[in-house]
């Protein structure tokens, strides 16, 4: 008897190219649908995709057609080449985010106008965070204490109207059932990430020399805001929301970036190797020259190396799987160290969604520290651990990357053939369903 046909998916992703994790999430998604169908008929349509990032995805994924374009107002495809691509598709997939409703115009079109299925795949859906913020203990509270009619109509349509919803963290999940969401399937399913490990080998070498390192015998640090300059760093005037947001920045930097310091002092007094500092978003390398190194100890600043550019995906990818470790302020490159099995950690502020509660359901909750009272102490503690025992961090890093991997299958099956998503039991969070992986 022969296999089942996989449908053509088109996959609406690439949100920016000026955030390593946003590249990640698309050739993440695309080699987990590859994997479960060498021989899928896949279609990008990027919403920013750099000559950089593109030159990438051909590299890694040639079989995976890319188009561009948008819809008009009343949901007409701008170019021949999204025209065919939207006939052609079976099933529409939102990739991984932190939001769902940026594109519910398109998803609602879609729906209404195709009759053909789409879904939701690896999302945060948070109803409260921007723009409060707290712990995710916190958001959590406040995401399930509002009533089923919180979510408005046309925010809910699409999402009722989908074949399948899979949230990469539980809080997003218990959110969704409680406002009842009518999804066919609504589940646990990891950011896309999780799958990307390409590491352009060719980069090491040039990266040690730049900064004068060996391999092996340094940690990478990641700097981050409390909110991610946009406007500056695409060129844009600032509406009255980005300067409200700056001005949060310039009050919360310093004490944000305390446990980041702790971090990299504990790792040179403790290694006495280097620590370099690395960029997740490309604001991050003046940030950490202007605001983190006049922060370190007068003892530790000749230990610590900042790297002055943008780099790409590939090449932080090469460059943590040769690092001791990866400590990040942003939540990406945790998941792309992970695949090299290197030890993490998460320093997650206080105004990031509740996404940062996907290593605790995929069962590394040793992993996330929450920034705010007491992280320095736990900080100093966490990287002192992974000193002295960086065989179990590792073990535990690549570990949670596994467990990602393999509900990234089934997701991928689900988008391919329309199979019904069966529940997840989280690692450390049972109550998440009653069943199992």
């Amino acid at each position: 008897m022969s296999s089942p046909k996989s449908r053509r998916v088109l996959l609406r992703s690439s949100w920016q190219d000026v955030n390593i994790g946003d590249v990640a999430h698309s050739p993440g998604l695309l080699s987990a649908l590859l994997q479960v169908d060498p021989d899928a008929e896949l279609t990008l349509w990027p919403v920013a995709l750099g000559e950089r990032e593109e030159v990438l995805m051909r590299q890694l994924l040639p079989q995976v057609a890319i188009v561009r374009g948008a819809l008009t107002s009343n949901g007409q495809p701008t170019t021949p080449e999204l025209a065919s691509a939207w006939s052609s598709a079976e099933v529409l997939v939102h990739g991984s985010a932190a939001d769902v409703e940026n594109r519910h115009a398109e998803f609602l079109h879609w729906s209404r106008t195709t009759g053909k299925p789409h879904g939701y795949a690896g999302v945060t859906s948070d109803p409260v965070c921007p723009p409060t913020w707290g712990t995710l203990a916190e958001l959590e509270v406040m995401a399930t204490f509002l009533p089923p009619e919180f979510l408005g109509a046309e925010a809910r349509e699409p999402l009722d109207s989908a074949e399948f919803i899979f949230c990469r963290d539980s809080i997003s999940l218990k959110y969704l059932r409680g406002q009842q969401i009518q999804a066919k399937s609504l589940e646990f399913g990891p950011d896309g990430t999780f799958t990307y490990d390409y590491a352009d080998a060719a980069t090491v070498e040039p990266f040690l020399d730049e900064l004068n390192l060996r391999r092996d015998n340094f940690a990478c640090f990641v700097p981050r805001l409390r909110y991610a300059p946009y406007a500056k760093m695409h060129g844009r005037e600032p509406t009255p929301e980005s300067m409200r947001r700056d001005a949060i920045n310039a009050a919360t930097h310093q004490s944000d970036l305390a446990a980041l310091v702790t971090a990299i002092a504990t790792w040179v007094r403790q290694t006495n190797a280097p620590a370099v500092v690395v960029p997740e978003m490309s604001y991050a390398p003046a940030y950490a020259r202007e605001h983190l190194l006049p922060l370190l100890p007068p003892d530790i600043t000749p230990h610590v190396r900042i790297l002055d550019r943008f780099w790409s995906l590939a090449e932080a990818s090469a460059v943590y799987s040769v690092s001791r470790a990866v400590i990040s302020m942003e939540c990406h490159s945790p998941i792309i160290a992970s695949a090299h099995a290197v030890p993490t950690l998460y320093l997650r502020q206080p105004t990031e969604t509740v996404k940062g509660r996907m290593y605790e359901d995929l069962g590394g909750s040793d992993l996330i520290i929450e920034v705010g009272p007491g992280a320095e102490t736990v900080a100093e503690e966490a990287v002192t651990s992974i000193i002295d025992d960086p065989q179990r961090w590792s073990g535990l890093s690549s570990q949670v990357n596994a467990v990602a991997r393999g509900r990234l299958r089934h997701m991928a099956s689900t988008i391919l053939y329309g199979e019904p998503a069966t529940p997840y039991e989280a690692a450390l969070n049972g109550e998440l369903t009653g069943g199992t992986q």
